[in-house]
C-alpha cells in the first residue's frame, strides 16, 4: 500500500470510529475492561478493535457506506480476507493489558507443512478477533473474565507438535497417518478461550453462555462436563462451537479454583501425555493430578450441565 492509500484508509477508519455513538464506545470500554483509559487512548483501542475485526458491526455500522469503503480500501490494498490484521486489547484480572492471539504473532509460520495447512491456520487467525469480541460479550453477561487471552490462538510450533503426536499415535495403532492439513482441519482448538466464573455459579454460567451463543448464531457442537466423570483426572467444562463464519473454536469454563489446580498440575500433565512416558509413571501422574482436582468442592448444580457429543 502506498503512502497516499495509507492516509486515505486511516481517514476512513477515523471516520468510522467517530460515527460510533457514546453507548457503543462505553460498551467497547466495558467489554474490553479498558474503561479506565483516557478518551484518546480509548478511541485508539476502539479503532484497533474495528480494524482487527474488519467490520463496523461493533459500532452498528456493518452495512454503512463508511464500512463498505473501508472494506474496499482493504481490497484495493491487496489485503486478503483471511489475512490477520491484529488482535483485540483486553485488561486481564491482574490489571495488565493484553492483546488476543498476540503470542502466536511471533510464531505463525508452519514448517514442513502443506500450503493448504497454512491457509487453514491463517483463516483461523483472521477469524479470531471477531470471535474474541463475542466471547467478551458472553463473559460480560455472566460476570466472568477471560484468562490468557494472549494465547487465544495456538502457535505454529504447538500445531506442529500436535501433528507429530497425532501421526505417532496413528502409527502406533497401526493406522495410516493422515496428511498434516487433515489433522489441522479436524482440530477444534486452533482458537481457544478460558472463561473464569465464580466456582458455585459455573453450572448456571455455562448454561447461560450456551444459550447466548445459540441466540447469537453460534452452533454448539460438543459439551464435555468433566465433573460428570468421577474417574476423570481433571475438572472443567469444555464447549466446542462454531461461529456463524463456520470457524470452530473451544471455550473452557473454569473458576479460580480449577484454574489454580490447572496451573499446579500443568507440568505433571505435560509429562503424562508424552508418548515416551512409561505406563507405570503415567498411572502415578494421573492419580497425582486427579487427587488435586478431587480436593476441590463440587460446584452447585453442576450435574445439570449435560454432555453433548458431536
Amino acid at each position: 500500500m502506498n503512502y497516499l492509500n495509507k492516509i486515505k484508509l486511516a481517514s476512513k477508519i477515523r471516520k468510522l470510529v467517530s460515527g460510533c455513538s457514546m453507548p457503543d464506545m462505553n460498551k467497547i470500554a466495558r467489554l474490553t475492561r479498558l474503561s479506565n483509559l483516557s478518551n484518546p487512548k480509548m478511541l485508539m483501542a476502539a479503532a484497533a478493535i474495528i480494524w482487527s475485526t474488519m467490520a463496523g458491526s461493533i459500532c452498528g455500522a456493518a452495512a454503512s457506506p463508511d464500512s463498505q469503503e473501508v472494506m474496499a480500501a482493504f481490497s484495493t490494498a491487496g489485503v486478503r480476507l483471511q489475512q490477520r490484521i491484529g488482535g483485540v486489547p483486553y485488561m486481564n484480572r491482574k490489571g495488565r493489558i493484553v492483546v488476543s492471539g498476540s503470542v502466536a504473532e511471533l510464531d505463525s509460520k508452519l514448517n514442513g507443512c502443506q500450503a493448504r495447512t497454512q491457509d487453514i491456520y491463517d483463516i483461523a487467525r483472521a477469524n479470531e478477533p471477531a470471535i474474541t469480541y463475542a466471547m467478551m460479550e458472553l463473559a460480560d453477561k455472566v460476570d466472568g473474565t477471560l484468562e490468557g487471552l494472549e494465547y487465544s490462538l495456538k502457535t505454529a510450533s504447538s500445531i506442529e507438535s500436535k501433528i507429530q503426536r497425532k501421526t505417532d499415535k496413528d502409527i502406533r495403532n497401526g493406522l495410516m497417518p493422515k496428511s498434516d492439513y487433515e489433522y489441522v482441519e479436524a482440530a477444534g482448538d486452533l482458537i481457544r478461550y478460558t472463561m473464569i466464573v465464580e466456582h458455585d455459579t459455573m453450572a448456571k454460567a455455562t448454561m447461560d453462555v450456551i444459550s447466548a451463543m445459540k441466540q447469537a448464531g453460534y452452533s454448539v457442537t460438543e459439551v464435555d462436563n468433566k465433573y460428570l466423570d468421577p474417574d476423570g483426572r481433571y475438572k472443567a467444562i469444555h464447549i466446542n462451537a462454531k461461529a456463524p463464519s463456520g470457524q470452530a473454536f473451544e471455550l473452557q469454563m473454569h473458576s479460580e479454583l480449577t484454574l489454580e489446580a490447572n496451573q499446579a498440575t500443568h507440568k505433571l500433565y505435560e509429562e503424562w501425555r508424552m508418548p515416551e512416558t512409561e505406563q507405570a509413571r503415567k498411572d502415578q501422574l494421573f492419580n497425582q493430578i486427579k487427587s488435586i482436582y478431587d480436593a476441590l468442592p463440587v460446584p452447585k448444580d453442576i450435574q445439570l450441565v449435560h454432555n453433548l457429543t458431536a
